[in-house]
């Protein structure tokens, strides 16, 4: 069975109290525990040092571009999770996916603003630590990100919402933010 079937079958039953609270409670510790010390923490007392790469700009410099778009980020994130919850009536886990498609703010200015928030959170948290080890990982991690969208996701979503996510598809930009046609 390929991914995104399954992914469909999964996203369709529903869940035990105990997978309930693992499609809640994995993700928080993932990208706000484990990837933090991955991203941040390893690179920026260890890498750095161990490949002696100078500190990124100035510390004012640093707090206020990184600061800047960690708010963004952060924006992003908690917009995308109340109109999943509110309107998609699920998460952005497949274990919980949302039961309905949401086209409205903020997915109607990009098709992927949990992507573009958790992307410039991690990029202001590495622009503010000032470590360039730190920014290579993220770049990376980002990659990997948008490809498994592009790749599975996608497939996926069109699979569950038919012409519907195909019409969306084609009028809303992949990861970077526009103005909303609506």
């Amino acid at each position: 069975m390929k991914l995104v079937d399954k992914l469909v079958r999964i996203s369709k039953n529903p869940l035990s109290p105990k997978n309930r609270f693992l499609a809640k409670g994995l993700p928080t510790f993932v990208f706000f525990f484990l990837f933090p010390t991955l991203f941040f923490v390893i690179p920026n007392f260890v890498l750095d040092s161990w490949l002696n790469l100078p500190e990124l700009f100035s510390t004012m410099t640093r707090i206020f571009f990184g600061g800047t778009i960690i708010f963004i980020g952060i924006f992003f994130l908690l917009w995308t999770l109340k109109a999943q919850k509110e309107i998609g009536k699920g998460t952005p886990m497949p274990l919980m996916a949302t039961q309905k498609l949401v086209v409205q703010a903020p997915y109607s200015f990009t098709r992927n603003p949990l992507a573009f928030g958790i992307i410039n959170f991690y990029f202001g948290i590495s622009i503010a630590i000032g470590s360039l080890s730190s920014l290579v990982i993220i770049l990376v991690f980002s990659t990997l990100i948008l490809l498994y969208i592009k790749n599975i996701e996608e497939k996926e979503l069109a699979q569950r919402y038919g012409a519907d996510y195909v019409a969306y598809k084609k009028i809303t930009p992949f990861l970077i933010p526009r103005r909303s046609s609506k």
